[in-house]
């Protein structure tokens, strides 16, 4: 295998030394690389396609972009696609390090899984990996669309900028479905995720497998079966009278959608919402009031805390999402993570709903250059724990 991070580094492996990875060698080395190759940026997809043979020339790759809704895109659409007995592979936020890896080792996921009489692929394609060119030489057979809200301005500087890489990716070859297609799509089935944003992601997956060839019969068949992927709008089971949900969300329209959700449910039995949230550290801090605004919208308290702090101080993102918000006396703040979700456990009365959001499937903590063990389902769980034996 050949890799890039000297960390993936296997006995047998070789080393893709990029420029300024040179003081990683001795790492790669050491891990048990056999030979080291010294590419540019611009040399590394070509590179891929020729060790690899071009594999997404012989696979139907699927490829998902959107601010919202790809990990549920593309895991409805490889849950059919398996159900109906296709050999299909995923990529994206739940099962690689970055929601769009590395066009080396995309290729050779492709390949691996070509080898395993693999035939479809379906993956994430993040704003990032476009501009960063790591899908350059991928062939598509479909590209999907499922919106564009503001995310990811650290890195772009502007959402016309965010806009045109999006849509850089959709000009690419093979089907293209953008919102406009496939909302207006009447579900031939009932949709077994909760959500009116679940309904539009459902729509979506539809879209793309039609065009893959599945009927309606057999839509209906393995889609009643669909789950949320882990993180995703996930009650977590317990015997408290209220219901708590862990959710990805960490934009703005993210949190509306979900919130939104949150508060119908919440209303149909005369209960609250309370929601935990916090901010990345060395990301977009212009969205950072923005989904405190969201919060107290759809919120009768507000629990603000960290989320991957980075090399950020926790306290001083905070202090910007606080900006948002103009009536603080349903606010509560804790620095941490792990306290603000016990105390919202705690102030959760029957038919409540209880949302903790921005970390979803994570299972670490990112402070300074460490990763902490942090789980939200878990410590969800632990709260509600401690709240019944009470």
């Amino acid at each position: 295998m050949y890799h890039i991070d000297s960390r993936s580094i296997q006995p047998g492996d070789t080393f893709v030394c990029l420029p300024n990875a040179t003081p990683y060698i001795p790492i790669a080395l050491e891990a048990g690389a056999t030979d080291v190759i010294h590419l540019t940026h611009d040399e590394l997809g070509p590179f891929a396609k020729s060790v690899t043979h071009d594999p997404s020339a012989h696979l139907t790759v699927i490829g998902v972009t959107g601010t919202n809704g790809k990990t549920t895109v593309t895991h409805l659409v490889h849950h059919a696609l398996t159900q109906v007995g296709i050999n299909c592979a995923i990529l994206g936020t739940i099962n690689a390090q970055l929601t769009t890896p590395n066009i080396l080792e995309i290729s050779q996921r492709m390949a691996q899984h070509l080898q395993q009489g693999g035939t479809h692929f379906v993956m994430e394609v993040s704003s990032h990996a476009i501009a960063q060119n790591r899908i350059d030489g991928l062939r598509f057979f479909c590209r999907t669309l499922t919106n564009i809200t503001q995310d990811h301005l650290d890195y772009h500087g502007t959402f016309e900028a965010y806009r045109a890489t999006k849509l850089q990716f959709m000009a690419g070859d093979g089907h293209h479905l953008f919102p406009e297609d496939f909302e207006s799509i009447t579900l031939p089935f009932s949709n077994p995720l909760h959500g009116r944003f679940n309904h539009r992601n459902m729509q979506a997956a539809v879209a793309i497998l039609r065009l893959c060839g599945l009927t309606d019969d057999q839509l209906s068949r393995v889609m009643t079966t669909a789950t949320p992927p882990p993180g995703r709008f996930q009650v977590v089971p317990s015997p408290a009278p209220f219901t708590a949900i862990v959710d990805y969300a960490h934009t703005p329209d993210g949190m509306d959608n979900v919130l939104q959700e949150a508060r119908h449910m919440a209303d149909r039995y005369q209960g609250r919402v309370i929601t935990v949230f916090g901010c990345g550290g060395n990301r977009d801090r212009s969205k950072r009031p923005l989904m405190a605004a969201v919060a107290t919208r759809w919120s009768e308290v507000v629990v603000v805390t960290s989320d991957n702090p980075r090399h950020e101080d926790p306290a001083s993102i905070i202090q910007d999402c606080l900006t948002g918000i103009g009536d603080h006396s349903a606010v509560h703040v804790f620095l941490d993570r792990r306290e603000a979700i016990q105390t919202a456990m705690q102030l959760a009365q029957p038919n409540d709903v209880v949302m903790v959001l921005g970390k979803g499937h994570e299972t670490t903590q990112l402070i300074g250059d460490i990763a902490h063990h942090f789980n939200d389902v878990e410590e969800v769980t632990h709260a509600l724990s401690d709240w019944t034996s009470t």
